[in-house]
């Protein structure tokens, strides 16, 4: 049968005990006689957190401060691209001395607000397939605008990287699409920088080359390798004296046919930002 009553001698212990402690306690009080060892006890307490802390939490939190920060860089490294492409465009826009602009102090960099006064809108290319660019006859890229410009109407507009023209946009997809200046369906108006030379350039098939064949009994102005050609503004969509490129190859088809080969100052594969001017 199970005891419900401590017995005498259960009785007995306990009180020695509390009597133990409570001399303990008096000693301690009254003479410091536990000091080191209280003190040993709180340095172990203190250094096993420290311990347990540095090999469990601290660990955590430090992947979790690398994680953020790497993603603030990222972030912060695409905006500095950004603004570095949309430099460059602006630098060939000032460098060139060209018409983009009217007024050169309303440069600025293309930002996503809505209120940007900016003339041309910046696009990052989506595809492209450079075997088919240096090989075929179709000549196409896609690009998506970095800020939603699908309430505007961009096709027929002007899309140039750093160092020139490439194309203009022909279809509104998913993406845009570009027909570049090198596909044999497109043609560019230029023109001599005196003016007396006018030309409809198509594209050849080849990378970065176009071709301008003409009658050389009707024009007479001497065309020789390194001439540089413009834009002559015709047709109402590229706007004028953009320089387009340099005669690399003079062909004489017959007395009345003259081909030109004009190697173009600007190469679509070179940048993945572009700028879209839009007339």
């Amino acid at each position: 049968m199970a005891r419900i009553t401590p017995t005498p001698g259960q009785k007995i212990l306990y009180l020695l005990l509390v009597s133990f402690g409570f001399c303990i306690l008096y000693v301690d009080i009254n003479t410091n006689t536990f000091k080191e060892i209280k003190y040993g006890y709180k340095s172990l307490k203190i250094s096993s957190v420290y311990i347990l802390k540095n090999i469990s939490i601290d660990p955590v939190i430090d992947f979790l401060n690398l994680t953020k920060s790497k993603r603030v860089l990222l972030e912060e490294n695409k905006d500095l691209k950004k603004a570095l492409d949309a430099s460059y465009l602006n630098n060939y826009l000032i460098s060139r001395e060209n018409s983009f602009y009217k007024d050169d102090n309303i440069l600025k960099y293309p930002s996503l607000d809505k209120e940007n006064k900016a003339n041309y809108s910046l696009a990052k290319l989506k595809n492209i397939n450079p075997n088919i660019f240096r090989c075929c006859d179709t000549h196409r890229m896609y690009i998506e605008f970095i800020s939603n410009k699908k309430e505007q109407n961009y096709l027929e507009s002007v899309v140039f990287n750093k160092s020139g023209i490439v194309g203009q946009i022909s279809n509104d997809g998913k993406y845009f699409e570009v027909i570049l200046l090198t596909d044999v369906s497109h043609s560019i108006p230029i023109k001599s920088i005196s003016d007396s030379f006018f030309c409809n350039a198509k594209g050849s098939g080849r990378a970065n080359i176009i071709i301008c064949s003409y009658n050389p009994l009707i024009w007479d102005e001497e065309i020789i390798l390194t001439k540089t050609f413009y834009t002559s503004g015709l047709g109402g969509i590229f706007p004028k004296n953009i320089e387009v490129g340099n005669v690399i190859n003079i062909l004489d088809i017959s007395p009345n046919l003259r081909e030109v080969e004009i190697a173009l100052s600007a190469n679509p594969l070179d940048d993945d930002i572009f700028g879209v001017f839009k007339n």
